[in-house]
């Protein structure tokens, strides 16, 4: 396998201890032609390649998550039919009410 050139930033990951969630750390090298440290700042001017490197890892984390997410969706929809039920009848109790009030003030005007 072929070492990546003009990438002089590695990556590494992890999982939160708190929110148990996976985390992408991204760490620097300190001599590379692209990293400039100052008296009061820090500045990285990434190459195209680490540009490219570090989209494709942090897509991979959000495709994970979104896949996760959707299969929380699909378990809670499953889970909760009635809830959709009881949301439609309060949204329909509420139209309802708006709706008389509008009569009620247009049939006085």
């Amino acid at each position: 396998m072929r070492k990546p050139e003009n990438i002089y930033v590695s990556l590494q990951l992890y999982k939160d201890d708190i929110s148990r969630e996976m985390l992408l750390n991204i760490q620097f090298d300190r001599d590379a032609p692209n990293f400039f440290i100052n008296t009061d700042s820090i500045s990285w001017c990434p190459t195209i390649e680490e540009q490219d490197f570090v989209s494709e890892a942090f897509g991979m984390l959000s495709k994970r998550k979104r896949q996760r997410q959707d299969q929380m969706d699909e378990s809670d929809h499953q889970e909760s039919p009635s809830q959709d039920l009881i949301r439609e009848a309060d949204e329909k109790e509420i139209l309802d009410r708006v709706l008389q009030k509008k009569r009620s003030s247009f049939n006085q005007g």
